[in-house]
């Protein structure tokens, strides 16, 4: 991936000549400007994240101005955020980067005779569990997904569960966390699931108003088509706009869906729980 990362960066970025290097490879005499790329730790994150690889970028530019500093920044950040790389080979595979903010504010670096500044990019080196499918799949998170694909437009892309390496943007993950049932008299019960949904935009304003008109169409739904054939509908309740610090961690959107189960029928409530997933259990 760092090559990959690397060469994305010469690509776009003409001004810096080619100049993309490990931070052993540099020292006072290098020709300014120029980028450094650096791998960082490795964490595992939320189930619907995974695996997660971290990665700095420093900018280098003349004792001059750190006017030239942001400019490359700027460049930087528009060449990797929310880029979907390839990596070279038959049969490779695709990751997205992801801007993560700033790392270190401005420094004066006199051993290289620079102005500096660095910020931070993450990758997603493989899904939660190690495979393409990181969660066992539930027919009400995939109709709302096939319901939520009908109201935007067909660049966004829906995802189930958790986000895959090579994710695009603008897209939304929808995830189940919460899973009810509720006796209703000796023949009824009603299920709940709850949703949480992670909408991610190409600019902060397309994320916050796609995320609030989301919220405004599933209030005006009322209910979605879980079983055409026997037309099966599942209700909204609650959809909800919220203000999180990680979009891709907390999600912005929340609601629950829910349907009366006859216990006599052969729609067993038990085989609606999906993954192993028990009766009021929170999914982590």
């Amino acid at each position: 991936m760092r090559a990959e990362i690397q060469a994305r960066l010469i690509e776009q970025l003409p001004v810096i000549a080619g100049r993309c290097y490990q931070l052993h490879e540099i020292n006072s005499s290098t020709q300014k400007p120029y980028l450094v790329l650096l791998q960082l730790k490795e964490e595992q994150e939320e189930p619907w994240r995974g695996l997660v690889r971290h990665y700095e970028v420093r900018c280098y530019s003349g004792m001059t101005s750190f006017h030239e500093v942001d400019a490359l920044m700027a460049k930087v950040k528009q060449a990797l955020d929310g880029q979907r790389l390839t990596a070279g080979g038959a049969g490779s595979a695709s990751f997205t980067c992801r801007y993560e903010g700033m790392h270190r504010s401005d420094e004066v670096d006199m051993t290289l005779s620079a102005l500096s500044r660095s910020a931070g990019f993450s990758v997603q080196i493989k899904p939660s569990g190690g495979t393409d499918s990181t969660a066992a799949e539930d027919p009400w998170v995939e109709a709302l997904a096939k319901w939520t694909s009908l109201q935007l437009p067909s660049e966004w892309k829906v995802y189930r569960n958790a986000w895959p390496v090579d994710y695009l943007v603008p897209s939304i993950l929808w995830r189940l966390t919460d899973v009810e049932m509720q006796d209703q008299g000796s023949v009824l019960c009603q299920l709940k699931k709850k949703i949480t949904g992670h909408v991610l935009g190409r600019t902060l304003a397309e994320q916050n108003s796609k995320a609030a008109e989301m919220v405004s169409k599933l209030i005006g739904a009322k209910k979605i088509m879980l079983d055409v054939a026997n037309k099966r509908y599942i209700t909204i309740a609650g959809p909800a706009l919220h203000k999180t610090k990680d979009e891709m961690v907390e999600g912005q959107v929340t609601l629950t869906l829910s349907r009366m189960m006859d216990r006599r029928s052969q729609d067993d409530p038990a085989a609606v729980l999906i993954g192993g997933v028990k009766p009021n259990a929170t999914i982590e």
